[in-house]
């Protein structure tokens, strides 16, 4: 007993002791505390502003943000009333990994789950002032300035039905309210600067890119896609039977989209940043779409900015995202033509994976213990054609892409008939 009792007697001065040290210790090293505490706090902020890290708050105060705007008659659309009035839309969830935007957060709607997205907000109004009065531009001035910008942005000339489409917040309605319409050709001039407001407002028939479900403001919603399942299963130790097969049909059904990339179009759109988090399926379907439209441009606007690129020293001086020129050591200019292609970018970020001197580190969806080794052979052709090291800067040959096609195919067939014997 008088063993425990000293015992506690020692705790009791050593915790004394060290209460009474502590403070001393922090200010002998208050300079190493304060840098810490610096570089911390700079790491968190840093984490929220580039949307690596959110919290539901976050969406409410967008909301708030809509709705304070939509109460002064600033912000129209469909979704302004079920935000801000009705309170149907509600079980707000944020979004990380969106540092494109500003604000993406999903919710629900009559049991139709949607997702929100921001526009740029360094965007200069459409209406100006004259002598103290606000002035907008006529109906057929706007119709223009729209024909102007999807050209700019899609070198695409839209049909005079398609510009009147895109003037107004619903199609099939026009606001003969002079001052509701000048609000609305305010919101649909922000909405128009976003380029995946425009392609999912534009390419609704073509069923790749989301579905465009309402907006308010400056926000948009579009369809919520149900993300590409076991991601986290590429990077696990176990790799059975059955997940193979999943992989491989999620391979098909990417090859299939890029293929209604190519040839769907006018010409063919890239998609300049690809991650797997960015394709998704529609829910209760297999339609795979991509997601993240924010790098998704046609191939001549894709040359367009490798060209508008002043001076080169080396090929990595001509990328734009993962869409890669290459530089004219002579001149060093960029070539006005994009080298790569969607197919060679998902070859070796998506199947193959991440390499380091020509050695997959980790592995791609298409790299298991099961990958037969002419696949593993055709997926190296695909994603560096030329064997060069560094990035790979070439399309793989039309006669790579039909084998590889073909090798999924196969292989995917036969492990469903496995599982049906």
């Amino acid at each position: 007993m008088k063993v425990k009792g000293r015992c506690h007697r020692f705790n009791v001065t050593t915790r004394m002791l060290l209460s009474r040290r502590l403070p001393g210790l922090f200010y002998k090293h208050r300079y190493l505390v304060y840098s810490c505490l610096i570089v911390l706090t700079t790491i968190v902020y840093l984490l929220f502003k580039w949307n690596i890290y959110c919290v539901n708050l976050q969406a409410w105060q967008h909301v708030k943000k809509m709705c304070h705007l939509y109460e002064k008659g600033l912000a129209v659309g469909s979704l302004c009333a079920p935000l801000c009035t009705t309170k149907d839309i509600h079980s707000l969830t944020c979004h990380s990994f969106q540092a494109t935007k500003e604000a993406v957060f999903s919710a629900e709607w009559h049991n139709i789950r949607l997702v929100f997205k921001s526009v740029p907000k360094d965007t200069q109004a459409i209406h100006w002032y004259e002598n103290g009065m606000i002035k907008y531009p006529t109906e057929k001035e706007f119709l223009s300035t729209i024909r102007t910008i999807v050209k700019n942005k899609l070198n695409l000339t839209v049909a005079y039905d398609t510009a009147v489409r895109l003037s107004r917040l619903k199609p099939s309605y026009e606001e003969k309210n002079k001052a509701k319409r000048q609000k609305e050709i305010d919101n649909i001039w922000f909405l128009l600067q976003d380029n995946e407001y425009l392609l999912s407002t534009l390419f609704t028939d073509k069923d790749v890119f989301p579905q465009l479900l309402g907006t308010c403001g400056q926000y948009y919603a579009v369809e919520y896609l149900e993300p590409v399942p076991d991601v986290s299963s590429v990077f696990s130790i176990s790799d059975i039977k059955e997940d193979w097969g999943r992989k491989l049909r999620i391979a098909v059904q990417i090859l299939d989209l890029l293929e209604e990339l190519e040839t769907g179009f006018r010409e063919p759109f890239h998609l300049c940043d690809i991650k797997i988090q960015h394709f998704g399926f529609v829910k209760g379907s297999s339609r795979l779409k991509f997601i993240d439209l924010d790098g998704v441009l046609p191939r001549s606007v894709i040359n367009s900015v490798m060209k508008r690129v002043q001076y080169c020293y080396s090929d990595n001086d001509c990328d734009f995202l993962d869409c890669r020129s290459r530089c004219n050591q002579e001149t060093h200019k960029c070539s006005d033509t994009v080298a790569n292609n969607n197919l060679q970018i998902v070859c070796e970020k998506i199947f193959l994976g991440w390499r380091m001197s020509n050695t997959v580190i980790v592995p791609g969806l298409l790299m298991s213990q099961h990958t037969p080794s002419d696949l593993a052979t055709i997926l190296r052709q695909c994603a560096n054609p030329l064997s060069e090291p560094g990035k790979p800067r070439d399309v793989p040959e039309e006669e790579v892409k039909k084998r590889l096609y073909n090798v999924i195919s196969e292989i995917e067939q036969s492990i469903d008939s496995d599982f049906f014997l």
